[in-house]
């Protein structure tokens, strides 16, 4: 492809995240500060925007595209972006990365509108360490992931960040719930990312101490 995008080390770019707002309905102590300020809703890109812009990247070799906020659901023309994005020819993979506390409402129109995959953040199966973490209920994500399955989403990718003496406790149960739930755990390091990730880095745990806790009790590969 004559225009296709290259990178400094000579790699082909074929993969775009895409911003859809930078509002979430959740405050994970890890991302988001209380100080937080907002685009001015006129400053996000116009669902014809996003189509023209995607567009262009498609036209230089961009074959995944995934949708990413903030927390994408706020959004509530999300369907119709998704729709239109799943509609370009040249996309081969439309995902979306979620909370997944608005799932439920969203998920069967979001597989039809051409989204395969889904990736969640989930970092506690307790009730109160969750609220903890995030300031939502954990009722809401269960609810929304078990709406995502029945709308045949497959792979679903369960993203926990892992947290020394908040949460690194339930790494076993966590891993217990994605086999029988089938669904994919991703285990993530807290990282320094502005002031709440600098506080989560009071809590960091290198996933070499966690592996070494997984192999006592499973045979890892």
């Amino acid at each position: 492809m004559p225009n296709q995008l290259i990178d400094q080390f000579g790699r082909s770019i074929e993969y775009v995240r895409l911003s859809v707002t930078d509002r979430c309905d959740f405050r994970c102590v890890y991302c988001m500060s209380e100080n937080m300020t907002f685009l001015p809703k006129r400053e996000l890109l116009t669902l014809e925007e996003l189509d023209r812009l995607c567009s262009a990247f498609v036209s230089l070799g961009v074959e995944k595209l995934r949708i990413t906020g903030g927390e994408p659901l706020v959004r509530p023309e999300l369907p119709e972006i998704a729709h239109r994005l799943g509609a370009l020819a040249g996309i081969e993979d439309l995902s979306l990365s979620t909370n997944a506390s608005r799932l439920a409402k969203y998920a069967s129109r979001l597989k039809a509108s051409g989204i395969t995959r889904l990736n969640i953040s989930l970092d506690s199966l307790d009730t109160e360490t969750f609220k903890g973490l995030t300031g939502g209920r954990l009722e809401k994500v269960l609810v929304g992931i078990a709406a995502a399955r029945e709308a045949g989403f497959a792979p679903i990718k369960i993203n926990m960040v892992v947290m020394r003496g908040v949460n690194d406790h339930e790494v076993n149960d966590m891993v217990e719930f994605c086999r029988r739930e089938g669904l994919t755990l991703r285990l993530i390091e807290a990282m320094p990312i502005g002031p709440g990730g600098q506080e989560a880095q009071d809590h960091y745990m290198p996933l070499s101490e966690v592996e070494q806790r997984l192999r006592k009790q499973y045979r890892l590969s």
